[in-house]
């Protein structure tokens, strides 16, 4: 069994967390990872209201005793008060937080008795983050699916973990295999967030074409783009973009995004989200199996391949 900062801050028995991914994790996948050995959470930004929250925080506790987390999209949350009190209101473990400045949200979560995760893109906003008291970061590459900043995450995740040596660090975007998870905990992480590896999962609440889309992916036909985003609107900060599936859209509007700020055209269809690291998923595989999988693979390499790099011939 692997140890870190984080399986011991929480009990695991795999440095593994679930991404909590808006709209794609509810309780169900929450839990099969909790239950799993790992760290499981689901995103509390919903359409469905703020008892939708409450109810997956409650299929969580009445499917496992083992820590869990609720994630929130922070530019959002000044439109969404009513689903953050239910995040509170749940105590969950941890609230994780991402994409802007956490403050003033950080220190609430905390006087609910939460841990704080905060998601960084930049060295500035893992500054940031840990001068606001966040009790752990998440160092997110542009390798990632969905909203993402534009850094590699080997290279930002190694400034980090030198930069602040203290804070148990997470490392997101482009892990889906025990070699990447390996790769990270050899860099210094205490764990991995991993998003794109749950996507094709029975638990997952996608549905079929969507899974199948993961599965039958290299990672190669994503693209790092705005487009989508302009389109819709919202307010996602300015260095955020958005790892999706190529399609007619992206072809169209990728690298003429001004324009479509100018004249705004709304998609035929949502964007499908995905990272690189969708070449790793070969099958639909319950929850379990992916944490235990990826884990173990992981240990294999830890234990061989430093002794293979170091021993004299």
């Amino acid at each position: 069994m692997m140890h870190t900062r984080f399986t011991d801050l929480f009990g695991l028995e795999h440095p593994v967390m679930l991404a909590p991914m808006a709209g794609r994790t509810g309780g169900a996948l929450a839990a099969a990872v909790s239950s799993a050995g790992g760290f499981g959470s689901f995103g509390g930004v919903t359409f469905e209201g703020p008892g939708w929250v409450t109810t997956q925080a409650e299929l969580v506790r009445a499917t496992t005793d083992r820590p869990f987390g609720i994630g929130f999209i922070t530019p959002f949350l000044p439109m969404m008060e009513p689903l953050w009190e239910a995040a509170l209101e749940a105590r969950p473990d941890v609230i994780a937080l991402s994409f802007s400045d956490p403050r003033p949200w950080l220190g609430r979560a905390k006087d609910a008795g939460a841990r704080v995760m905060c998601q960084v893109q930049t060295l500035s906003d893992a500054d940031q983050a840990v001068e606001a008291g966040a009790d752990l970061l998440v160092v997110q590459g542009n390798e990632a699916g969905g909203h993402t900043g534009t850094m590699g995450l080997l290279p930002f995740l190694a400034a980090v973990v030198a930069r602040h040596p203290d804070v148990p660090v997470l490392a997101a975007g482009g892990i889906g295999d025990g070699r990447t998870l390996a790769a990270v905990l050899l860099t210094g992480a205490d764990g991995a967030w991993l998003g794109t590896a749950f996507l094709a999962t029975p638990e997952c609440q996608i549905d079929e074409a969507y899974k199948g889309a993961v599965v039958a992916s290299d990672g190669g036909d994503t693209v790092f783009t705005r487009a989508y985003d302009i389109a819709s609107g919202l307010p996602w900060p300015s260095g955020i973009g958005e790892r999706v599936r190529r399609d007619s859209f992206t072809d169209e509007w990728h690298e003429r995004e001004q324009e479509l700020r100018v004249q705004p055209v709304k998609p035929a269809g949502e964007a499908v989200l995905y990272g690189q690291s969708a070449a790793f998923v070969d099958t639909v595989l319950p929850a379990a199996d992916v944490v235990r999988g990826v884990s173990a693979e992981a240990e294999r390499i830890l234990r061989q391949r430093p002794r293979e790099l170091t021993t004299s011939r």
